[in-house]
């Protein structure tokens, strides 16, 4: 009976030692990393809001096929250390894409070596980029950032964003914010120890919109009750021993009424890295 007993409580054992397991969470870049990357925007079409909308057909079929051509291009992410030991970001069109003459963004970009969004973070993960603007900061957080402390399974910790941005003619009435990482397993893959960390934030907030120049076209959608609600779901998978992403796969939800220029505020945006190996 013991003999048969000892593998069940071998098996007990290991697994009390890998929930007290404490990890430290952190970049180690002494080259160029590179991954493929996918930012891409998903519209949802709000059939009730494209109809009361006071923007005309035309203009708002041009900016829809505008952002459906943005939304195509193909990125590639970059991280090199600096000479202090943090890690810069450098998010770059991919040279098919920035080559092309198609796109305003691609012929932006090259006045700009080709980069589309840039970033900092330290070797633990904080971000230190706060200069930039919070669209980008967020981007920036959500793919690099990671705990400042050792984090164990089951341990959860906030990630520094601010997801929904209005002006101050929006007066809120309504409002709540999730914000929760955590460290849902540790695993070996091929001999390494691999940190799966589940990412699940969300802020919503509701009420009225005070634009006298959305009064002067509609007074029905001058006075409408205006909310907007997003949320962020990613998993990734950390290398402990190498320091960097061997998978993260996310998305960013914005559910609205708001559509502004006619373009429905409701979207999915993907983001999914994979180092180029």
């Amino acid at each position: 009976m013991k003999k048969l007993l000892l593998p069940f409580l071998f098996l007990a054992f290991s697994l009390n030692a890998q929930q007290k397991e404490t990890v430290d969470l952190k970049w180690k870049i002494s080259d160029t990393l590179t991954y493929n990357t996918v930012m891409r925007d998903l519209i949802s079409e709000d059939k009730e809001e494209a109809e009361n909308d006071s923007v005309p057909h035309d203009m708002s079929g041009m900016l829809k096929a505008m952002h459906a051509r943005f939304s195509n291009l193909k990125y590639e992410t970059k991280l090199f250390p600096d000479k202090n030991g943090n890690v810069d970001i450098a998010v770059m069109l991919k040279k098919a894409d920035a080559d092309s003459s198609e796109t305003f963004l691609s012929q932006l970009a090259k006045l700009n070596g080709n980069v589309f969004l840039r970033g900092k973070v330290s070797e633990e993960g904080e971000l230190l980029s706060f200069y930039y603007n919070r669209i980008q900061s967020n981007y920036i957080s959500f793919l690099f950032e990671l705990p400042k402390n050792p984090v164990k399974v089951g341990d959860n910790w906030k990630l520094n964003v601010n997801m929904i941005s209005l002006d101050p003619n929006f007066k809120a009435d309504s409002l709540y914010r999730k914000n929760s990482v955590q460290l849902k397993d540790l695993k070996t893959v091929n001999g390494n120890k691999i940190a799966v960390i589940e990412y699940d934030l969300e802020e919503f907030v509701s009420g009225d919109f005070e634009n006298r120049m959305m009064a002067m076209f509609s007074k029905e959608q001058a006075g409408k009750k205006r909310y907007m609600k997003m949320s962020y779901k990613a998993i990734g998978e950390f290398d402990i021993e190498n320091g960097q992403w061997i998978l993260y796969d996310g998305a960013m939800e914005t559910e609205t009424n708001f559509s502004p220029m006619g373009i429905s505020g409701n979207k999915r945006t993907e983001f999914k890295l994979t180092p180029d190996n």
